[in-house]
């Protein structure tokens, strides 16, 4: 016959399962909500995975490419020139150095100038940084000395 402790320990148990089914559940939502969460994120890394394999093999196809062009005007540049070179038009009005040397010297003397003029800057902004270095430097001694705690004297002397 079944006493009243069997059933107080029967009940015991089956509160202690319900616990456990209820504690596992709750896992398990839990973790349905990582897992779907987790294959979202996977999707997003496919998706920038295959962005990057395409923008790679892009990046591979200009290399190539542009590798194929250097060796093409290497190839070019090893060819014979022809003896002959094509005439060239040039605008109605242009003209050249060769054509005015007056305009040579005038160019040189504005060059001159104009290197004058930077030179001067570079001195001004030269000092400039070397006097804001020292005030630096003669800020930071002072704080330094600002720092130095007084040294309590004997009074001997």
């Amino acid at each position: 016959m079944i006493n009243l402790d069997q059933v107080r320990t029967l009940e015991w148990k089956v509160k202690q399962a319900v616990q456990l089914i209820v504690h596992l559940r709750r896992e398990n939502d839990t973790l349905k909500g990582r897992l779907s969460d987790t294959e979202v994120r996977l999707q997003e890394l496919e998706s920038l995975w295959e962005a990057f394999k395409a923008d790679q093999s892009e990046m591979e196809t200009g290399i190539q490419n542009a590798l194929e062009e250097l060796n093409h005007l290497e190839g070019a540049s090893e060819a014979p020139v022809p003896d002959q070179v094509e005439s060239v038009s040039y605008p109605p009005g242009a003209t050249f150095a060769m054509d005015d040397p007056a305009g040579i010297e005038n160019e040189t003397a504005e060059t001159e100038v104009e290197a004058e003029d930077f030179s001067d800057e570079l001195v001004e902004e030269e000092q400039a940084v070397e006097e804001e270095q020292a005030a630096e430097e003669e800020q930071a001694a002072e704080e330094e000395q600002e720092k130095e705690p007084e040294q309590p004297g004997l009074g001997i002397f």
